[in-house]
């Protein structure tokens, strides 16, 4: 009989993933009946705990999200390269022994996404990314791999920008990130990128005012849950084209499914599934 893999996601709130709808539809497509991915709450105070448990239970691996994706990075016995550069963790490994591996898909995630319904040069073109998290690394990782030397990132606490920008600095010094204090006047972009939890149910977000924006501007909201944001409906009401995280949230699980398992995702399944999870068929439909 084949053994059975559990995996998991974690994060603090957890109620919204999508993960494990998705997970579990590729294992029922690829009839991979042994493989299961389950939904955990875990606190930041319990985080280390939490890690040490699933060690323990022979979890065979798990993904994070906010807010754990930075406190992770102490607590692995080894890194991949990318989750070393992004300083943020979003999947990890753990074999027989034990042993914990990080790694961090989502700057895969999110340039595969964009590449879907953006393909212009990235190079000198002004984008302007809102939030200094763990999401934001991956975000910036991708972007200045893709060569984009004309990025604004923009942070509540502007220290944290900074700290953040001189961290990417260190290995792209040709493509300087500039630190800015919070706005919610957005001006002079041509893709906005939100990698903040604003928007997401409950937050209760402050609509930015979008009004300086380039006409050909594209928004970007990680947020999938709900599939549109305060911020895409605004941009949306302006005739700006605009994206949600979904795809990000398909092509990092897949990366992170592929890492596990060796196997390809069947992304067009999963995402005819999760649209209909959402019920809806596009992001357009529902704007």
């Amino acid at each position: 009989m084949e053994k059975t893999s559990i995996y998991g996601v974690i994060g603090d709130p957890i109620h919204h993933s999508l993960s494990p709808f998705m997970h579990q539809l590729a294992y029922t497509e690829l009839k991979m009946p042994n493989h299961h991915y389950l939904p955990f709450h875990v606190r930041a105070e319990r985080l280390a705990e939490a890690v040490h448990g699933m060690r323990a239970l022979g979890i065979a691996g798990f993904n994070a999200t906010i807010p754990h994706k930075e406190s992770l990075v102490p607590l692995m016995d080894a890194l991949d390269p990318m989750a070393e550069l992004i300083g943020a963790v979003n999947t990890v490994v753990i074999d027989p022994s034990g042993r914990l591996t990080g790694y961090n898909t989502d700057a895969y995630g999110f340039i595969t996404s964009l590449r879907e319904i953006f393909s212009d040069p990235l190079r000198d073109l002004d984008i302007l990314v809102q939030g200094a998290g763990g999401a934001a690394r991956g975000v910036l990782a991708g972007l200045l791999q893709e060569g984009a030397n004309r990025i604004t990132l923009m942070n509540r606490t502007l220290s944290r920008a900074e700290a953040l920008a001189e961290r990417f600095a260190r290995s792209f010094p040709d493509q300087p990130v500039r630190p800015l204090a919070w706005s919610n006047r957005l001006s002079g972009c041509r893709l906005v990128i939100n990698t903040t939890s604003l928007g997401m149910e409950d937050e209760g977000a402050e609509v930015p005012d979008l009004d300086d924006l380039e006409a050909e501007a594209v928004v970007y909201d990680i947020v999938y849950a709900p599939p549109v944001t305060p911020l895409l409906a605004a941009a949306r009401m302006r005739g700006l084209r605009v994206e949600n995280g979904l795809g990000m949230l398909i092509h990092q699980g897949a990366r992170a499914f592929e890492i596990w398992t060796g196997r390809v995702m069947p992304v067009v399944a999963v995402r005819q599934g999760l649209r209909e999870q959402l019920g809806v068929a596009s992001l357009g439909e529902i704007m």
